[in-house]
């Protein structure tokens, strides 16, 4: 299968910034409901979006628990990292002529804040963010947008991620998935998926596809 359209999950995926949500997601949850949380025990949210995240931890107030987070989350940038081999990753597929794309659970807004100062937006042809659909990964419809935005086939796309949510996404709406074991912390998805070790793996799938 030759794929023309290749689309990137960010959180886990283009970059290692869980300690960043799950830290200021901590503060957020101190301030609101006084409570402390460990780590593990919000994990949870990685791969979903804040106002589902929040809306499970007991939340009400999600307009205000959102912008708590958006603004307690660059306290941590220095936590924060691309993932090695992405950017050159990125600039070879987009030498080549593939049309990337992104399809986060983010927000437009915090993708804006999160992601685009980072200096990969400029590879991407079409961004969905959580704002662009009624249903959210698993559900597949921000695959069904990302598919219609870039006027693609669902045959000729593949979606690189790094949780269950990513990969139920992608399938039900018939594109295609590969595993990004680096930023992938589901054991049991590692025995399940096709996966690449390294971005830098990416080309030699993409060439034995076109074989």
């Amino acid at each position: 299968m030759k794929y023309t359209h290749i689309v990137f999950d960010i959180d886990g995926t283009l970059l290692d910034n869980e300690n960043a949500v799950l830290s200021s997601l901590q503060d957020v949850l101190r301030k609101v409901l006084a409570k402390e949380f460990l780590k593990d025990e919000l994990r949870f949210v990685i791969g979903i979006t804040s106002e589902i995240a929040l809306a499970q931890l007991g939340i009400e107030d999600l307009e205000h628990a959102k912008q708590l987070w958006l603004d307690y989350y660059p306290n941590y940038a220095d936590s924060i990292f691309v993932y090695n081999g992405i950017a050159d990753c990125l600039k070879l597929l987009h030498e080549q002529g593939y049309v990337l794309g992104i399809l986060t659970s983010k927000t437009a807004l915090e993708y804006q804040k999160e992601f685009a100062p980072l200096g990969l937006s400029q590879y991407f042809d079409v961004v969905v963010c959580a704002d662009d659909t009624i249903e959210h990964k698993p559900n597949p419809g921000p695959m069904l947008e990302f598919l219609k935005q870039a006027k693609a086939e669902a045959n000729s796309t593949l979606y690189i991620g790094d949780t269950v949510h990513d990969m139920h996404c992608a399938q039900e709406a018939g594109a295609d998935f590969v595993l990004a074991l680096w930023g992938c912390k589901s054991p049991e998805l590692v025995s399940t998926s096709r996966r690449l070790s390294s971005p830098a793996e990416l080309n030699v799938l993409l060439s034995e596809a076109t074989d």
